[in-house]
């Protein structure tokens, strides 16, 4: 039996390469990709239990669809990804018109669902040895960038986060099967390349860790750009910086290191296992070795404990640091942490307030980095025609900004030299020179 399906995924890369490599392999046995929900015969939701926003958002989501069964008897749908793998049974409970719950480990299972083989049910059995699906990412025509994932689950037990009891421990894929997906996918097309994992600064599979795995992807011919997420703090070593060095144009000295607060107690409280003060040292050798990096950081405000002189260390770390962008999040309770026992002496009120606050923060840094950008001359990667912007083509700068440049000036998937123009927030408009 073969079905129409459809996708909706919901948080983090993680979640899109799952979604991804799911919609591949389902294809790779009969199935059908469709557009439109109408014309679906199984529907999954792909799901993140990293915020309560997160969670809320997917579930209301769910809610909404299952009434399209009323009009279609043979429509399954069901939910995957960590609010699957979090809450089980459960689920049946909030959502009774689901078909099925599949768990981070068990993906596979969904084309058995689409075949007939298996019929409702819940499958989120911790399996140690899932090392995600054997597929490689779905490959749209003239696309030039995807995620690759090295490796799966976390062992660092940040006492907000619930990636651990979710996706399970850290386990590293081998070199040659991260090395052999990447060739695979520039064979179609794919010029720039994202390396995914909870802690990709953790990765080691025998005897080859993150930087030595990262040089081996520079040296496949036809990758033009790696990029790599997430980074931790704790883990992000010289060795990363030194692999940058031998390959300038090919690696960009963009980081995303989560910072998460400024405040000593706090980063002791979350688990970090670092302090500010040793943050603010791997920064300042970063900018030592690469005077213009372009550094992004996640924050979380409204932490147990947080005082106003913790918050406004968070301000001041923000500040020192330059960042390039800058995700912000007001904490919620995730089940299961160690936070949830923590006394939660934060108003709801006073969270979004100091939210409110890095957000402002953070645009104005935001666009002070793209300022500084106006006059330079910056080797971006022609992605494809804008959505957005008639007449213009969409491309990415080495920090990750966007630029904009005239839509008959370039190819898609060529690095051409752009001088930069002008600069918004978050975009860049440029002329390519000779």
């Amino acid at each position: 039996m073969k079905c129409r399906f459809h996708i909706i995924t919901y948080g983090c890369q993680m979640n899109r390469y799952d979604s991804s490599t799911l919609s591949e392999y389902l294809i790779s046995r009969g199935h059908r990709w469709v557009d439109n929900l109408d014309d679906a015969d199984l529907i999954v939701v792909n799901t993140c239990a990293v915020r309560q926003h997160a969670e809320n958002r997917a579930i209301g989501r769910l809610k909404s669809i299952v009434a399209r069964k009323k009009k279609n008897h043979n429509l399954k749908i069901g939910i995957m990804g960590c609010i699957a793998q979090q809450n089980g049974e459960k689920l049946f409970e909030i959502i009774p018109q689901l078909d099925f719950v599949v768990g981070t480990d068990q993906l596979p299972v969904i084309a058995q669902i689409a075949e007939g083989k298996f019929r409702c049910g819940t499958f989120v059995n911790a399996n140690t040895d899932f090392m995600g699906i054997d597929s490689i990412p779905s490959i749209t025509p003239g696309q030039v960038s995807t995620f690759i994932t090295i490796m799966r689950g976390c062992d660092n037990f940040c006492s907000y986060c619930v990636v651990p009891y979710v996706r399970g421990r850290e386990r590293s894929l081998p070199d040659e099967k991260i090395l052999d997906e990447i060739a695979r996918v520039v064979d179609n097309g794919i010029k720039e390349i994202t390396l995914l994992g909870q802690n990709v600064n953790s990765y080691r599979y025998e005897n080859v860790d993150f930087p030595a795995l990262l040089e081996k992807v520079a040296q496949i011919p036809g990758v033009e750009r790696i990029r790599f997420v997430t980074n931790h703090p704790k883990d992000f070593s010289d060795k990363i910086l030194d692999v940058l060095e031998k390959y300038p144009r090919k690696i960009p000295p963009a980081f995303h290191l989560p910072l998460q607060s400024g405040s000593a107690d706090i980063l002791s409280a979350m688990n970090r296992k670092y302090s500010p003060d040793e943050y603010i040292a791997l920064i300042e050798n970063i900018y030592r070795r690469f005077p213009h990096s372009a550094i992004s950081t996640d924050i979380i405000v409204g932490f147990p404990g947080e005082s106003e002189q913790d918050f406004q260390a968070t301000l001041n770390m923000m500040k020192a640091v330059n960042f390039s962008g800058v995700f912000a999040f007001r904490y919620s309770i995730r089940p299961g942490t160690a936070a949830e026992k923590l006394h939660h002496d934060v108003p709801e009120e006073l969270k979004i307030q100091r939210l409110n606050q890095v957000i402002r923060l953070g645009i104005q840094l935001a666009n002070n980095f793209s300022e500084n950008l106006v006059g330079t001359i910056q080797d971006v990667l022609v992605e494809r025609v804008s959505y957005k912007n008639p007449g213009k083509l969409r491309c990415t700068a080495p920090s990750g900004r966007t630029v904009l440049i005239d839509e008959n000036s370039a190819e898609i998937g060529q690095i051409v030299p752009v001088k930069i123009t002008a600069a918004k927030t978050w975009v860049l408009w440029g002329k390519i020179i000779s």
